[in-house]
């Protein structure tokens, strides 16, 4: 179980960390052809998929539908999965039919509330008419992915996402040689992700029928379990969706296209690093949902431990270099048109790097429900502190007091979610609060270092920014290894090398 985890999690950071690298070439090819403004319209787009805002919407069905098939897979019950599988799959038809109604009907006032010009108004509404009709597709296709994920066939996913994103960024870059509208590049979007959904609606299809899994009436108990957990998924979504998904949309309401264009260029880095990085943790659920159904609970402890004190270990110093040689990231990726909104840029990076400490045990938590509401609470606590910090400062920042609101609000309540992850894990509190005090300790000092030097080094070329930040990582990591990590720490390393073959079991 573990060997597998390991390897469908290097195949999900290989394949989607190529493709994110490409989604990020083709930004400034975007820019430079049409406009920030036109950016900005096929970013408010792509709000109303099920990538985009739709996602604060969509029931955790991805979730439950994998936990449905890694509990079908441990116990061998597949009737049980058979039914729980048919009632998410009728439900996630109803909704979709349900926000491509809605968003059908509401697109003129949509494109109004957006402060959509004249000149863009028709292609505008013509995109979102054609992304309602998306949606029928892609709204089940969660459903469908979560299956695949519950068999732990990542390696289907990635390839998907790879090819889909080869032929966004190809079809785009033609595009723009051609000189066509920008509304193209939004239809090219919607037609890659269609074609992506049907891939894998078909090895789910051909996964099911592996095990002669066929579609069955549900009783009351598995609807309401399964509502249930899709209940509490809605809530932490819609909470967390408000300070995050849905914050291209404010700014859509309140600055017009061209804020929205501005905040997406800001925050795009740190979003598809955060996501890159999630990577990490994408492949836990399915193996998490078999621990819980076994009741290890002592490997369950120590997954969520190392979860809490790993990860940052190896992600946040990636985070925090790119946070401080902003200016240079920027210069160089999109060029001077933003440059002076660099250190925005950086501090959008603030958000991600604190969810690094929650990222493993808010998903391992997704299969006891009574944890996951105590988390939905402090996240709540999160939106009103953002919502507050934006609207005191709106005035002052435009589009970019949104930026502010998150990174204050992330900050302010991370240790409380740490002090219930702990609990919940029940983990020592005089060792978590040494280990992760002197994680941040290191980091502020290295920080502060690599600043200094980046006021008397520029970083203008791809080469310099990887060789500096990469220097700067490996001298945190290892200060991480010898001052943080406990000697039971250390051991995952050489386990983790046996398990692949890469070193002797002898040793």
């Amino acid at each position: 179980m573990i060997k597998r985890l390991i390897h469908n999690t290097l195949i999900s950071i290989i394949a989607f960390g190529g493709a994110a690298v490409l989604g990020l070439v083709v930004i400034p090819v975007i820019l430079r052809t049409w406009g920030v403004t036109e950016f900005g319209l096929i970013v408010l787009a792509r709000l109303l998929l099920p990538t985009g805002m739709m996602a604060v919407f969509d029931l955790g069905l991805s979730e439950v539908a994998t936990q449905t098939v890694a509990r079908g897979r441990e116990h061998r019950d597949w009737a049980l999965a058979a039914r729980q599988l048919t009632f998410l799959s009728v439900v996630s038809i109803f909704l979709a039919l349900s926000l491509s109604t809605a968003i059908w009907l509401g697109v003129p006032y949509l494109a109004m509330l957006m402060k959509v010009d004249a000149a863009h108004f028709e292609a505008f509404v013509s995109i979102l008419r054609f992304t309602a009709l998306g949606n029928l597709i892609l709204i089940p296709a969660l459903v469908w992915e979560g299956i695949i994920k519950g068999f732990e066939r990542y390696n289907l996913l990635r390839v998907t996402e790879v090819a889909s994103t080869v032929a966004y960024v190809g079809l785009t870059i033609l595009a723009s040689y051609r000189s066509v509208g920008f509304e193209v590049v939004a239809y090219i979007y919607l037609a890659t992700l269609i074609g992506r959904a049907l891939v894998v609606l078909l090895g789910a299809a051909i996964a099911l029928g592996r095990k002669n899994t066929r579609f069955s009436s549900w009783t009351s108990d598995i609807r309401r379990d399964l509502l249930h957990r899709c209940m509490l998924l809605l809530q932490g979504r819609l909470i967390g969706g408000i300070s995050g998904p849905l914050q291209p949309l404010v700014v859509g309401f309140l600055f017009g296209p061209t804020g929205v264009g501005t905040y997406d260029a800001l925050v795009r880095l740190s979003r598809v690093s955060r996501t890159v990085v999630s990577l990490l943790t994408s492949a836990l659920l399915p193996v998490a949902s078999r621990l819980d159904e076994r009741g290890s609970s002592t490997t369950f402890q120590r997954l969520g431990e190392l979860g809490l004190i790993l990860l940052p270990m190896f992600t946040v110093p990636l985070f925090a270099a790119a946070a401080i040689l902003s200016p240079d990231i920027l210069r160089i990726w999109i060029g001077p048109l933003l440059t002076p909104y660099a250190a925005w840029m950086g501090l959008s990076f603030v958000a991600p790097i604190c969810a690094q400490y929650i990222a493993i045990g808010s998903l391992i938590f997704l299969t006891r429900p009574e944890i996951q509401a105590r988390l939905n609470m402090l996240m709540g606590l999160q939106l009103l502190i953002w919502a507050v910090v934006s609207a005191a400062t709106l005035h002052l920042f435009a589009e970019r007091a949104l930026i502010l609101g998150q990174a204050v609000a992330n900050v302010l309540v991370l240790p409380l979610q740490l002090s219930q992850l702990r609990s919940a894990l029940d983990l020592n509190l005089e060792r978590f609060a040494k280990a992760i005090g002197t994680q941040a300790a290191i980091m502020v000092v290295g920080g502060v270092c690599l600043w200094i030097i980046a006021g008397y080094i520029q970083f203008d070329s791809v080469l310099r920014l990887t060789l500096g930040s990469g220097l700067f990582c490996i001298i945190v990591w290892i200060l991480q290894y010898f001052l943080v990590l406990e000697k039971r720490h250390r051991t995952i390393f050489l386990a983790m090398g046996q398990l692949m073959g890469l070193v002797p079991k002898s040793i």
